[in-house]
């Protein structure tokens, strides 16, 4: 499976979820979101939205390098469309009922463990396993992955920050900086830059944030049991960490600031180029994929604004910016104000986590991460359904 071919197939799965998530929604409640509720409540917020909407199409409609018809415009066009009405539903639910959310983050939370059990089954199940450029090659009937390691660092960035809730809840917080070293580690091994950036600056602002509330003893237990397992593994050579040992030498031994991050500038420079002439609408959906002179393994802008300018031009990115800094400040001022601070707290750190890695990878660009981050913001921004009751 080429790694085009798993981006256009994971992205067509992960839709059909949302969507089995939204039909399942709907019959289970036989109600659609409250749109006369958001109207009266968040009237210039939901003008801008419909009015980014209207852009989005508007870009796609017009889009010089492709015809609408082409599949994927359509399939990008269509995730976008896809991932607005998944949060919209996400709002709906987390308004209007009881949610447990230990159980929620521990799904997913879970779900990246049983991601990194598998990968280390792959390393000492399969001892031919030849790795390249950051990517899995199998060579076995029953066995294929091929794609990007630094991308499943993205799903262990996020888990890192949803994992920061339990820190607040005495009886979890051993378990949650054993946890959080633990998948830090992992991550480590996966060797991706930017994730690992994202989770310090989550881990920095944790340590900053519990400095005065969390046992000094904790704090020491946390830094030895990271330290233990990572020189375990280093000392019986249990995992490669040659990804991780590559990325510091290319960072330390960078010729230009294009070396250090790896061909990023051409890139931006690109989208840039392309955009003469078209800096109002931009250049349409997945148009990057459609330059002619971009590399052929790259597909997307490695950075979420110049990624949504490219795509939607001013307009589209002006607007979208806005409801972004909306959503920050509706979360912030909730975050003080309800019961439900510690997911608040997390799903918060999960938005800068993710659109820190985000000014260097595809975080607003595929599916996996696309979804992790509407579920972090409608966390953020909706306030919890006891306080609406009470």
């Amino acid at each position: 499976m080429s790694d085009s071919h798993f981006w256009i197939h994971s992205t067509w799965t992960a839709m059909k979820l949302e969507w089995l998530f939204i039909i399942v929604y709907i019959g289970l409640n036989r109600k659609l979101p409250s749109l006369h509720s958001l109207w009266s409540k968040h009237r210039f917020v939901t003008l801008v939205s419909i009015l980014w909407l209207a852009t989005v199409s508007l870009s796609y409609v017009t889009a010089p390098y492709y015809s609408w018809q082409n599949p994927l415009a359509v399939m990008r066009y269509l995730e976008t469309i896809s991932h607005f009405i998944f949060f919209l539903f996400l709002w709906d639910f987390f308004t209007h009922y009881s949610v447990n959310y230990r159980i929620l983050f521990s799904a997913i939370i879970l779900s990246t463990l049983v991601v990194m059990g598998y990968f280390i089954y792959i390393h000492f199940a399969f001892p031919h396993l030849e790795a390249e450029k950051h990517v899995f090659s199998m060579r076995s009937a029953h066995l294929v992955l091929n794609t990007h390691l630094h991308r499943i660092g993205y799903q262990v960035e996020a888990t890192i920050a949803f994992a920061t809730a339990f820190l607040f809840l005495n009886k979890q917080r051993y378990l949650a900086f054993i946890l959080i070293g633990m998948l830090f580690v992992f991550l480590l091994w996966l060797g991706g830059r930017a994730a690992i950036l994202g989770s310090i600056f989550t881990i920095i602002i944790c340590l900053f944030y519990f400095w005065k509330t969390v046992s000094p003893k904790i704090l020491i237990i946390f830094g030895i049991f990271t330290m233990v397992v990572l020189s375990v593994i280093l000392y019986f050579h249990l995992l490669n960490l040659e990804y991780f040992t590559h990325a510091i030498q290319k960072t330390l031994h960078a010729g230009s600031l294009n070396h250090l991050l790896t061909g990023r500038i051409e890139v931006w420079s690109l989208v840039l180029q392309e955009l003469k002439g078209h800096w109002l609408l931009g250049t349409g959906p997945q148009s990057y994929f459609f330059y002619l002179n971009r590399h052929a393994d790259v597909i997307h802008a490695h950075n979420f604004i110049l990624q949504m300018l490219g795509e939607w031009g001013i307009t589209g990115t002006a607007l979208f910016l806005f409801l972004l800094y909306k959503a920050v400040r509706q979360g912030l001022t909730l975050c003080h104000t309800d019961i439900t601070k510690p997911y608040r707290f997390a799903a918060g750190l999960t938005i800068l986590s993710l659109s820190i890695t985000g000014l260097f990878g595809g975080i607003y660009f595929f599916i996996q991460t696309s979804i992790y981050l509407a579920l972090a913001f409608a966390l953020w921004v909706t306030p919890s359904w006891q306080k609406i009751n009470h």
